[in-house]
């Protein structure tokens, strides 16, 4: 009766938590080399404190060491068997067709899915377990634009008619785009490093305002010669708004690369209106055939990107400080940039190719 009422108050003890177990940490296992070194020095008639004195090693380590050895007769660990898998090969390929099959759905559905067909209950932890083996892991989607069969096989032409011209003809291109550039934050994803405890850090958070933010929207260009002008648009620009752009900012920069110079923007509909095309036919500016949807193609994409990254280390608190610093940096772009921005269009070409007119990692 007492043993029994002795076992029933450890339990209880356990079960409330105010038994603590002191479990023995588990120490790196031992080298090959390391094992090796403990047999022989006993074969040579050490005993076990001397050898653990000399490879600074425990007495229990070096004996069970040696131990193991006596028993099987080498110091190479036996086999270990862990727990069986629970999912059968069957299961795990039929898990990989339903990932493959459908991007987007996610380990619960699958597991769903699986108990349904087999009866075998699942969890969504085993579901992305079994995916992370066959090299599937849940990420964050790129963000592209939607691109129906029109646009690949335009892009996909594009880049036929342009694979054959060499780095001259690239360098003699005006690229020129339109972006909005925030005042406060991001259009994007931001991540933070923190660590447990610092959410409300003022590193680890996302200014944002509830009035007085805002934003400004830039025309720039830019060649393999470097930076062109940059121009900031007042409310909505239309097409009349932008023929002024062209004449007060693009063909200053286009004259700078000399007779053979070629003008890129793309199809938005105020470039392509009629009144931009007759004033590009009157002062004779040559304009590239561009794909729509086809940011993957353009460079000055990845100046942009290069500008806002240099912008956010900018402290600004108003549009009028946010228009000095975009102009400062934009100035001060390194000629090297653009060159090498310039320099990828071969290989932009080559990619467009290679996914039959899709996206590319560009």
């Amino acid at each position: 009766m007492g043993s029994r009422c002795v076992k029933f108050g450890v339990i209880a003890l356990i079960l409330t938590g105010h038994w603590k177990f002191n479990m023995a940490p588990h120490g790196k296992e031992l080298s090959e080399d390391l094992k090796k070194r403990i047999v022989a020095l006993h074969k040579d008639g050490l005993g076990y404190k001397k050898i653990a004195k000399t490879l600074k090693l425990s007495c229990s380590t070096v004996a069970k060491t040696i131990q193991r050895f006596n028993w099987t007769g080498s110091t190479q660990n036996r086999p270990r068997h862990g727990r069986p898998k629970k999912l059968s090969a069957r299961a795990q390929r039929h898990i990989q067709r339903l990932s493959l099959g459908n991007r987007r759905m996610s380990a619960a559905s699958i597991a769903a899915e699986v108990e349904g067909v087999g009866g075998q209950p699942v969890s969504a932890q085993t579901i992305r377990r079994t995916l992370h083996q066959i090299g599937l892991h849940g990420c964050r989607p790129r963000r592209k634009p939607l691109l129906k069969m029109m646009h690949k096989k335009a892009c996909k032409q594009f880049a036929e008619d342009k694979q054959t011209k060499d780095m001259d003809y690239w360098n003699h291109v005006l690229w020129s785009d339109e972006t909005k550039i925030n005042l406060f934050g991001s259009d994007g994803v931001k991540r933070v490093w923190r660590q447990p405890g610092e959410e409300y850090k003022d590193k680890c958070v996302l200014p944002t305002v509830k009035h007085g933010g805002g934003s400004v929207m830039v025309w720039g260009c830019m060649s393999a010669a470097g930076t062109g002008e940059l121009q900031f648009i007042e409310g909505t620009m239309n097409a009349n708004m932008y023929c002024d752009i062209l004449k007060q900012s693009m063909i200053p920069s286009l004259r700078r690369l000399g007779r053979r110079a070629v003008f890129q923007h793309d199809n938005d509909p105020k470039h392509t209106s009629k009144t931009t095309t007759a004033l590009l036919k009157k002062l004779r500016v040559k304009v590239m055939d561009w794909p729509s949807m086809s940011p993957d193609l353009n460079p000055i994409e990845h100046l942009w990107g290069i500008l806002k990254r240099k912008l956010e280390e900018c402290k600004v608190s108003n549009i009028h400080q946010l228009r000095d610093v975009v102009m400062e940096e934009w100035k001060r772009t390194p000629v090297a940039t653009c060159e090498a921005l310039v320099n990828s269009m071969p290989k932009r070409v080559k990619a467009v190719l290679e996914n039959d007119g899709g996206h590319t990692k560009y």
